[in-house]
């Protein structure tokens, strides 16, 4: 008796946690610049009118989306787009100041991190004196990813990937920060701490 009572206290919890969601994302619809896709149960929402979902793109629970308009004394236009049949895993983190752009298809495991921004230039010496979080934000470039990437998961992609190619694969907890990434495959497991760029293999 106790296995059924377990089964219908955990159908009605679904049966509320999926009633919610579709009241929410109704609501989106208003609130997002685009919003043809689904969010579960978000972490956080910043900016949602800088922010385009495509048609069929589900954003996975506790995701965090935030598009930085203003940032201390700091004023920005920032822009994020994720196309269409995506699938943003759990806990995952995008944030912009600049603009971030997804492709269509992208699949990412959880916990992936990608940034436009960092909090002060690493080349800048007198800031790392300062607080991080005083520091102003610095954006290398946009970030733009391809068509049909998948992103394994704990993966940070940073400010200034400009493109990373169609059909490529980002291994696990690795760090993509190069100017330009145009691979057909990345191969290596890297595990980067720094700012420089990972090791890639063909």
């Amino acid at each position: 008796i106790f296995i059924v009572i377990y089964k219908l206290m955990h159908g009605i919890r679904k049966c509320m946690t999926l009633m919610t969601q579709s009241v929410m994302n109704f609501f989106y619809r208003f609130l997002f610049k685009k919003m043809d896709g689904v969010i579960e149960s978000p972490h956080q929402l910043l900016g949602c009118r800088y922010i385009s979902i495509g048609k069929n793109t589900r954003v996975y629970e506790n995701v965090i989306l935030t598009a930085w308009n203003k940032y201390e004394s700091q004023n920005f236009s920032p822009t994020i787009v994720i196309g269409e049949n995506c699938n943003i895993g759990e806990h995952c983190h995008i944030t912009a100041c600049n603009r971030i752009e997804i492709g269509d298809g992208v699949l990412t495991g959880r916990y992936v991190y990608i940034s436009d921004n960092s909090h002060g230039n690493p080349a800048n010496v007198e800031e790392q004196n300062i607080s991080p979080s005083k520091r102003p934000l610095y954006c290398k470039g946009p970030v733009v990813i391809g068509n049909n990437v998948w992103i394994g998961e704990r993966v940070c992609v940073m400010s200034g990937v400009k493109r990373q190619s169609r059909r490529s694969f980002i291994p696990s907890e690795s760090t993509a920060s190069l100017s330009r990434a145009n691979l057909s495959s990345i191969l290596s497991s890297v595990r980067e701490s720094t700012w420089l760029s990972p090791t890639l293999c063909t």
